[in-house]
């Protein structure tokens, strides 16, 4: 199992793509890893982010204005 610093080197690309509106699967895909890992990754960015929803992540990544 890879350590929390390995992991951290693709949270941006996730949120990223995330933001871009791909799902875990497409981001899987275009990322090389799997989706599982993918949605890891997405928990831990809601977890960080303090949002509630996938969908407030997205809008928060995309630039859209959010209300919590």
């Amino acid at each position: 199992m890879r350590v929390f610093w390995e992991q951290t080197g693709i949270l941006l690309p996730v949120y990223r793509l995330a933001g871009a509106g791909l799902d875990d699967r497409d981001i899987a895909i275009k990322l090389n890893v799997t989706e599982e890992r993918v949605q890891t990754c997405m928990t831990w960015l809601l977890h960080f982010l303090k949002l509630a929803a996938r969908n407030q992540l997205v809008q928060y990544a995309s630039g859209g204005s959010l209300s919590l």
